[in-house]
């Protein structure tokens, strides 16, 4: 189990922060006038693919990682501020109001995922 979530969580980790550069670089490239034809990557099924495998890994990984292996609620608690912020970047104020709290929210849900990992190793350095 914990050699399973510790896996899920760098996978976890990796695709928030890839969402989270994702999100970050493609209006600055966008910006670029010979780079428009890449505006096929702002892209709203994109988008809600990336919310949705965090939203996943979030219940294969940090849930159960909660319920069977430390009961401690911190990454929980970021992961859910982070969606939070990525969800007030859905609101429509501006791009720049977007980008940076879908980053921000992406970062915090990464950073979730490693809180995750590190109590779950602590747990497992401890245990031998």
């Amino acid at each position: 189990m914990k050699i399973k979530t510790q896996t899920y969580d760098i996978i976890a980790m990796t695709s928030s922060l890839i969402c989270a550069v994702h999100c970050a670089a493609v209006p600055i490239l966008l910006s670029f006038s010979s780079l428009s034809g890449l505006h096929f990557l702002h892209n709203p099924i994109i988008e809600w693919s990336f919310i949705g495998l965090g939203i996943t890994f979030v219940f294969i990984s940090l849930w159960p990682s909660y319920y069977k292996v430390h009961r401690r609620t911190r990454p929980l608690f970021i992961a859910a501020i982070g969606f939070g912020i990525i969800a007030l970047g859905r609101l429509d104020f501006s791009e720049a109001w977007e980008t940076v709290n879908t980053v921000g929210g992406a970062l915090l849900v990464s950073a979730a995922h490693f809180v995750n990992w590190k109590i779950v190793h602590s747990k497992a350095q401890h245990k031998h």
